[in-house]
């Protein structure tokens, strides 16, 4: 499960996107954890113009290390898309293919986790 809060800031982080891509080769399953389903309409124009060269990490030596470990950047940024959102498997196609009662069953374990006030893992994909 891939958990993204409001304003998707988990696809700007150069190590998340890494994570996700590297997921994606090992052929592990994932799905988007989304408080809302307007917060995904809000952010996909976003989400279309993702290009790694672009993302950010806590330290600049890190986004340098992941770009250098991609042989193909144009490439990688087309898996990208194909992997956010391909019709057949893409991880915004398999969110809306949920019904609602799954939709508000995903929205509603993230927000009873958020009102715990554990904040942790938010701040540990800011910090990363």
């Amino acid at each position: 499960a891939v958990a993204v809060d409001s304003d998707f800031g988990l696809f700007d982080r150069a190590w998340c996107i890494a994570e996700l891509a590297q997921a994606s080769r090992m052929g592990m399953a994932q799905h988007l954890l989304l408080p809302s389903g307007s917060c995904l309409h809000g952010h996909q124009d976003h989400l279309k113009r993702l290009r790694v060269q672009e993302m950010q990490a806590s330290r600049p030596e890190d986004v340098q290390f992941i770009l250098s470990k991609i042989d193909d950047v144009d490439e990688f940024n087309q898996n990208l898309q194909t992997l956010i959102f391909d019709r057949n498997s893409g991880l915004l196609t398999l969110w809306k293919e949920m019904d609602t009662l799954q939709q508000m069953a995903q929205a509603g374990r993230i927000l009873r986790w958020a009102s715990t006030g554990s904040n942790k893992i938010w701040r540990a994909l800011q910090d990363v």
